[in-house]
């Protein structure tokens, strides 16, 4: 267990500091244009980029450690001996199922408590000093059961909305459509500036258009609702989520299985730690000619293979309607039968 934990926490640094270098130099010229103090970028981004990064690929890092060290007690030809003085390979497992239970515990923590915190504050220093000008085309949001809006476009460089159409409906009736050639909204409030204005009211016998080529005025959703970024579920807690969950659900909203997705995918990653742990013991524990590098391109080859799969899964649920529960336990079924079937033929 020493071994194991230690390991974990080494690669853990070893492996977040190389890709906050990495990182550091393609955003440092962008943080610095933006005026970004020094005391922001490191305690505050790059702490919650360590445990954001580090949380998210802790099934990875777990196991090219437990293939790491396996792998040097294997070619010290410390395995071999254990099992010939009558150790039973179950036993010999022991450890690394009471330290992948610690792993689990701890990730679980991590992404529902922990996690959304820390995503939080790394958003908002994104949002301050370096967020990537998101452009959308085409947007239909239904609001509420009686309200839908349409724009044709979002430009993240000027952010305005280009042609937005806004319905609201009484029962089957339409009530009245208001357009605007352009709108600014504030993110804060449901307070918007529309340019080229029109709102046109139906009557039973005769309709009511107003014209304005400016006009300030509230509406019943601000501009953040219009132009969402998914990653924002990514700093919610779970009663957080839930809560968006039904309200997108009200809405209409097409990306409910992307949000469903994260919900789960809290619970299920982490018991990836368990099953990769399995695998990794039973392709590390024999002595191989390739010795320790062989056995970590076969460890590689199975994490491409399993982050490929949960995003295969993925895909299919956003797009092609798959249940998004389903769609992520489904890769932890899968290589929880291959871990079992290579520890059964694993050298005992």
């Amino acid at each position: 267990m020493k071994k194991f934990l230690g390991t974990f926490v080494f690669m853990l640094f070893l492996l977040m500091s190389i890709a906050i270098v990495f990182d550091l130099s393609e955003k440092l010229n962008d943080f610095i244009d933006q005026g970004a103090p020094w005391s922001e970028i490191i305690g505050v981004y790059y702490v919650n980029f360590f445990i954001f990064f580090g949380v998210q690929f802790s099934y990875m890092l777990n196991f090219i450690s437990v293939i790491w060290f396996t792998s040097k007690m294997a070619s010290n030809t410390e395995i071999v001996p254990i099992l010939s003085a009558g150790v039973g390979f179950n036993r010999f497992l022991r450890p690394y199922v009471f330290s992948s239970i610690i792993l689990v515990i701890w990730a679980i923590l991590m992404y529902n408590f922990v996690l959304p915190a820390s995503n939080k504050l790394r958003l908002e220093f994104e949002e301050k000093y370096y967020r990537a000008k998101t452009s959308k085309a085409n947007q239909h949001i239904q609001i509420s059961n009686n309200e839908i809006v349409y724009y044709f476009s979002y430009d993240g460089q000027s952010k305005d909305i280009t042609n937005m159409t806004y319905e609201k409906w009484l029962g089957d009736s339409l009530e009245y459509v208001l357009t605007a050639g352009y709108a600014e909204g504030d993110s804060l409030t449901n307070n918007w500036k529309l340019m080229n204005y029109e709102i046109r009211y139906f009557g039973e016998f005769n309709d009511k258009i107003i014209k304005r080529a400016k006009t300030d005025t509230t509406l019943s959703f601000g501009f953040e609702d219009l132009i969402f970024r998914s990653n924002v579920i990514e700093a919610m807690n779970n009663a957080e989520l839930d809560v968006f969950i039904k309200e997108q659900e009200a809405r209409g909203s097409d990306s409910i299985p992307e949000f469903l997705i994260e919900k789960h995918k809290r619970w299920a990653s982490p018991f990836a730690i368990i099953i990769l742990t399995l695998i990794g013991v039973a392709v590390s524990s024999k002595k191989t000619r390739g010795g320790l590098g062989l056995n970590l391109a076969i460890g590689l080859i199975i994490c491409v293979l399993y982050i490929f799969s949960m995003q295969m899964t993925t895909v299919a649920a956003i797009n092609v309607g798959f249940t998004p529960v389903i769609a992520v336990w489904l890769p932890n079924i899968i290589f929880a039968i291959i871990a079992l079937f290579l520890l059964k033929i694993a050298p005992k």
